[in-house]
């Protein structure tokens, strides 16, 4: 299954950046021990455009020359090859221009494979991007997301492939950390409540409002059976202990490969386009907000589902859906949002 992050992702990803706001403490927790350095080698894993990291990375480069006089800092931007890398490329530059001792790489690969040099990284960096799975364990008959769905066979089947991502993504990063170096990730999760993106339990399952829409244009014929099915998510929202387990148990291959848990920690971002609602009561700009953001990062998962229709029938199906999507939250609007459901790590390599 094909991947992308829609045109202006960061233009469209408010919650996003929020998001990676609020691990800024734990960034400058692990980028401390970088003292004394001639050169120092950065990362980020799963960019997208770079458009929503912008502001932390030039603090992080900042603080960095800061902490090594004269340093040389090379700062390594990944993605899948299906990126937008021209916009990535205007955000590269931006942060290199009038810099002679700042160069930034731009690697077309996904965060499975490798993307520094053995034992070389200093510092990684990635949020919002590692609930992607490698792979589809299933396509769903009943739902689009497995998180909304009830514990039994098929979930297991997604948390079995999540713990086995998790650790081929870790044992990776080893591979690439220093001794010292540090990892700080702000994932999608889901907390102790049950809680996860799109569902606080307090407005309507995002998810489960996605699943509706979709389902009633099969019923209606608009989509055929075989492509209601082909739209699951590849992606799974993991707990606390989930994403921890494999840090703290010394049996374990990452465990054994020399990475330790620092801290961990999970937290509600408040969904900023209900908040705004909430100031200004306008509707129609909430619900175009809203709408906009979900389709950055899950149009291409239905767009999959539609691979043997023309690209016209493919559009025209898409923005039906999400006309439909933006209809309902014109209609209710005091009972959508998408908050945001983040576990924050700071991973470090003995």
């Amino acid at each position: 299954m094909a991947i992308y992050m829609a045109s202006d992702y960061s233009l469209n990803t408010l919650g996003a950046k929020l998001c990676l706001e609020a691990a800024g403490d734990l960034v400058t927790k692990a980028i401390q021990p970088i003292q004394n350095s001639s050169q120092v080698r950065l990362a980020d894993y799963g960019i997208a455009d770079g458009g929503t990291t912008q502001g932390l990375w030039q603090q992080i480069i900042a603080t960095v020359k800061k902490q090594n006089n004269g340093v040389f800092v090379e700062a390594i931007f990944s993605d899948l090859p299906s990126n937008d890398f021209n916009a990535l490329g205007k955000t590269s530059s931006f942060l290199m221009q009038g810099d002679q001792n700042l160069v930034v790489s731009m690697v077309p690969r996904s965060f499975y494979e490798p993307v520094c040099p053995p034992n070389s990284l200093d510092f990684g960096f990635s949020s919002t991007a590692m609930h992607w799975l490698s792979k589809l364990p299933k396509h769903l008959t009943y739902h689009t997301h497995i998180n909304v769905c009830e514990q039994g066979e098929d979930k297991a089947m997604f948390q079995a492939q999540s713990q086995l991502d998790w650790t081929t993504i870790l044992l990776a990063r080893a591979k690439e950390l220093k001794s010292g170096g540090q990892i700080v990730s702000a994932n999608l999760s889901t907390d102790e409540k049950g809680r996860y993106l799109g569902n606080n339990q307090v407005d309507l399952n995002m998810h489960d409002i996605l699943h509706e829409i979709w389902k009633q244009m099969q019923i209606e014929g608009l989509i055929k059976p075989e492509e209601y099915v082909g739209a699951t998510f590849q992606n799974y929202y993991r707990t606390e202990a989930e994403f921890a387990a494999c840090l703290e148990e010394p049996e374990s291959e990452v465990y054994q490969a020399g990475l330790r848990l620092g801290d961990i920690r999970t937290m509600q971002i408040p969904c900023p386009y209900r908040s705004q609602y909430e100031d200004d009561q306008d509707t129609e700009k909430f619900a175009q907000g809203l709408t906009q953001t979900i389709r950055s990062w899950s149009e291409h998962t239905f767009r999959n589902a539609l691979t043997n229709r023309s690209n016209k029938d493919v559009l025209d199906i898409v923005n039906q859906f999400y006309a439909r999507f933006t209809a309902r939250v014109r209609e209710n609007p005091g009972q959508f949002s998408m908050d945001y459901t983040h576990t924050h790590l700071r991973i470090y390599k003995e």
